[in-house]
């Protein structure tokens, strides 16, 4: 089995805005309230790590870098204000016509002052402290999001809402989220837990900590990578075959790399065709990855996935 690379950690780190701890359900500007009405400015907010960024204006220029943000722009109505993107953002097809300001060599923080944006929406490790002090001594005004789950997601749309005065199509898309979330959840409540591996390549998974893992958490399944030590842990071959999941899930490593370990052919998933490979490249695995817009479409597909028997 190839084994995951440093591009794949950073892209998938990128990709999930990366769970932490410190996320909030409610983040609030000082001047704003809980009814959709326009915001008013000047608009003191809290990012997801506890930074206090006060926005003088409605942005007109805004920077994203990283996918899960641009497409929370878009889905608000606010994509026409983003000038700036990471080359990782493929959604929705708008988003690529964007001018790209960083990849994985990290972020061009020449290309980005020249833009002169008015925010910079960034995520756990896109950015340096040194490129934040950087960009911030220029006037650019930086907003970091990290969701631990989904709920933080929610949060993260609402405060791009109030941020880009676009607070009622922020509630609506939230609003339409919740609703599928709890048709998805009601359809599970009364399923028996399963013990699930999330294979990132290599053994890499998911642990105590990720997005994926408080997405697991929400679907009553058992992760067993959540016993391991850290968010991104690489599990032995031994540690996978004796956890013996119920239902295998391959993000990166394809079906015949797979058949071709010795020994996943004995663990209950294998034997019993609960394996499930969702391509890397396709929409299904940014869903399942990327703690945005489309997070509860990814919430569908793990549920589907885990327990088919309860969307027959």
């Amino acid at each position: 089995m190839k084994k995951i690379t440093k591009s794949l950690i950073v892209l998938m780190l990128l990709s999930l805005v990366f769970a932490a701890a410190g996320c909030s359900g409610n983040k609030k500007g000082t001047s704003g309230s809980d009814a959709p009405a326009a915001t008013s400015y000047p608009l003191t907010i809290t990012d997801d790590f506890g930074n206090k960024v006060t926005i003088d204006k409605e942005p007109a220029k805004i920077v994203s870098l990283a996918p899960s943000s641009t497409e929370m722009l878009y889905a608000i109505g606010a994509g026409s204000k983003l000038i700036g993107r990471s080359e990782y953002d493929n959604y929705p097809e708008e988003a690529k016509k964007v001018t790209v300001v960083g990849g994985f060599t990290g972020p061009n923080i020449e290309l980005i002052t020249k833009s002169d944006p008015d925010v910079l929406f960034d995520v756990k490790g896109s950015l340096t402290d040194e490129q934040k002090t950087l960009l911030q001594n220029t006037g650019v005004k930086i907003v970091s999001f990290n969701p631990a789950n989904i709920d933080g997601v929610y949060a993260d749309i609402k405060l791009a809402g109030q941020i880009c005065n676009a607070q009622a199509k922020a509630k609506e898309l939230t609003d339409s989220m919740q609703a599928k979330r709890a048709e998805i959840l009601s359809k599970i409540k009364n399923v028996e837990s399963k013990k699930v591996f999330v294979d990132l390549g290599g053994f890499y998974s998911a642990g105590e900590g990720s997005f994926i893992n408080s997405m697991l958490k929400e679907l009553k399944a058992e992760n067993i990578a959540a016993k391991s030590s850290g968010e991104w842990p690489q599990l032995s071959l031994e540690n996978v075959v004796s956890s013996d999941p119920d239902v295998y899930i391959s993000l990166y490593t394809t079906m015949d790399e797979l058949n071709a370990v010795s020994g996943l052919s004995g663990i209950k998933a294998f034997k019993n065709g609960n394996v499930k490979v969702i391509a890397n490249g396709t929409p299904e695995n940014d869903m399942v990855q990327r703690p945005g817009p489309r997070v509860v479409d990814g919430l569908e597909i793990y549920a589907k996935t885990i327990y088919p028997e309860a969307f027959k």
